[in-house]
């Protein structure tokens, strides 16, 4: 088997595990608020600590990885994240719980960096887009399992919740096949001293695009259980088929993306999930009455998920711009600003809800989307011209 496959196939199931982590615990909001004594705020700030370590943990590892490799990253980052995720279940107060879920955060942060920029360096120039989507592919594949695995513990969820969570702790697996099978993209010996500074524009718009995607899908997805579950009084059972099958779309629709940008200009793909999403955001959160239906959610939340496909495009952007030594960071700072971000404004969300009630929660999530979709066409528009030579 080639190589760059034995890559591309690790780094998305280290994704994968990493959204599996990141999200599996907007099923049991409820049994922790009860167990710890938390409102919803603090769920919200709980949730935001998974990306706000992201940040800290793409900034500090998206350096070693450019002066170390990627590999070690990789494998620091991905075994990281499991292990605190296994702890965060068996936290015996709140502040562990705290605790354990922004280092799980720093270690996610490490193995997004290392993952995207192996897969995408492995692969041979003319599938880097194609391979990046595959990569990205794992968010959904992750957000899916969750779906899964909560549709497994739906009747016994209550009394096993931490046995719930505990399943994140599955990519510890990933270790020997990391070690084994998937080699190193760069040699230190043929990087030149990074210079981030010389590309400060472009990790200005990718932020900003980047922090526009993330709050797009965190105000939807970091609060869709609320919405379904008290808002819309969606079936727990409808809620998990929803989960699964728009995850599954998700999944597919980044491979498709990506695949597209080898051969379409990557602008152009980036305004038409815009669109999609603009289109999509009203009937998968909707905010009049005769809209809140369940079958109308659903078209309209695997819309918006489809709609979502264009993200790898946003990082293959950024990888395609700048060059491979100081790929990591600016590639790691940019994607866990943006889930930063978006945890703040999950927060934000969180608070509204908290004073306002579930209504204003509804109305808010789509008036947040709206900014931030016009964040990321802002940020696409006004790319900087750059040109660079995008081999290893």
């Amino acid at each position: 088997m080639k190589e760059y496959i034995h890559a591309t196939i690790a780094s998305t199931l280290s994704w994968a595990g990493n959204i599996y982590d990141l999200l599996l615990i907007t099923y049991v909001y409820s049994y922790l608020e009860i167990a710890f004594s938390l409102n919803y705020l603090d769920i919200s700030i709980l949730f935001a600590l998974g990306l706000i370590g992201r940040v800290i943990g793409g900034m500090i590892f998206g350096k070693y990885a450019d002066l170390m490799g990627r590999k070690p990253v990789m494998i620091i980052g991905t075994g990281g994240y499991a292990l605190f995720q296994g702890l965060m279940a068996f936290s015996p107060n709140a502040l562990l719980l705290f605790v354990f879920r922004g280092l799980e955060g720093l270690f996610m942060g490490a193995a997004w960096t290392a993952g995207m920029v192996l897969a995408y360096e492995k692969a041979p120039v003319s599938a880097r887009g194609f391979v990046t989507g595959i990569y990205q592919a794992g968010y959904g594949i992750g957000y899916a399992l969750t779906a899964v695995t909560y549709f497994i513990f739906l009747s016994s969820l209550a009394s096993n919740w931490r046995l719930f969570l505990l399943t994140g702790a599955f990519p510890l697996i990933l270790l020997p096949y990391i070690q084994l099978k998937v080699g190193e993209s760069i040699k230190k010996t043929e990087v030149e001293k990074p210079r981030y500074k010389d590309y400060l524009d472009v990790l200005i718009k990718a932020t900003l695009a980047m922090s526009g995607m993330f709050i797009s899908y965190f105000s939807v997805f970091g609060n869709y259980t609320t919405i379904a579950l008290y808002y819309a009084k969606m079936p727990p059972y409808f809620l998990a088929t929803l989960m699964l099958v728009a995850n599954i779309i998700l999944a597919g629709s980044f491979v498709l993306f990506g695949k597209l940008a080898d051969k379409i200009n990557k602008r152009k793909l980036i305004y038409a999930g815009v669109i999609g999403l603009f289109v999509s955001i009203p009937f998968s959160v909707p905010i009049f009455s005769f809209l809140i239906n369940p079958y109308i959610m659903f078209i309209g939340t695997v819309g918006f998920a489809f709609s979502t496909g264009f993200w790898p495009v946003m990082p293959l952007l950024l990888a395609d711009s700048v060059p491979i030594n100081v790929r990591g960071f600016l590639s790691g700072f940019a994607y866990n600003m943006g889930g930063l971000m978006g945890g703040i404004a999950n927060i934000i969300l969180g608070l509204i809800s908290s004073l306002y009630g579930i209504s204003a929660l509804a109305k808010s999530i789509d008036g947040f989307v709206i900014f931030s979709l016009i964040l990321v066409f802002v940020s696409v528009i006004t790319w900087p011209r750059r040109k660079i030579v995008i081999n290893n």
